[in-house]
């Protein structure tokens, strides 16, 4: 076996170790919160010496921001489906904002959002972590996409009110004492989309209508 071979195996243990790590971090951190997770618990968990779990990362905080980068990767594959390689359109951004919502609601991120907006004072570290992987990520694809058919500012103006929107329906839902169907998403949706006053694209034609 070669030196190479040995190194590229060595490679691939250190990357799942690595995701191992995060896998059950991201459980004990969205179960028991930031505050209540150690170091020293999460290696229990995942089994051998508290060297091999420094040895993948420096602190706590590190570890944390990977477990955000793990939920952002897959909120960020379904919006690359709606959104990437599009061209802006009416029924693409409806398609786009049923998206959010459902990733917005899912079990694993209403669980990593409670987890930020409660520990977050205490914390601002892991809420400045969790905006720059995720808000802002979310932002920049909405901007390109406005980007398509509007000039730069009025990209950016449209990006804050349908994330504004879409993330303060969010917090509706979550403190409504029974949960929101898909009918009441989507109508939502439509309300929002038909109150935009929609400028004219300059070199697209009208308006959509």
């Amino acid at each position: 076996m070669t030196e190479n071979t040995e190194l590229s195996k060595r490679e691939l243990n250190k990357v799942r170790k690595r995701a191992e790590i995060v896998s059950i971090a991201s459980g004990m951190f969205l179960e028991q919160g930031y505050a209540a997770t150690t170091m020293s618990g999460i290696a229990d968990a995942v089994g051998g010496s508290k060297a091999t779990l420094w040895a993948h990362f420096a602190s706590k905080e590190d570890l944390f921001t990977a477990v955000i980068d793990r939920h952002v990767e897959t909120f960020a594959r379904d919006v690359d489906e709606v959104l990437t390689g599009q061209s802006f359109s009416i029924p693409a951004l409806r398609r786009a904002c049923l998206r959010f919502i459902d990733c917005l609601l899912r079990t694993s991120s209403v669980m990593l959002y409670r987890l930020v907006t409660s520990e977050g004072e205490r914390f601002p570290e892991i809420k400045e972590a969790f905006y720059t992987r995720g808000p802002i990520k979310l932002r920049g694809a909405i901007s390109t996409f406005f980007a398509t058919a509007f000039d730069a500012e009025e990209a950016a103006r449209l990006t804050q009110l349908i994330s504004s929107a879409v993330t303060g329906y969010r917090s509706d839902v979550l403190l409504r004492p029974t949960p929101a169907d898909l009918a009441e998403h989507v109508a939502f949706v439509e309300n929002l989309i038909g109150h935009i006053a929609w400028p004219a694209p300059p070199e697209h034609g009208p308006a959509p209508a």
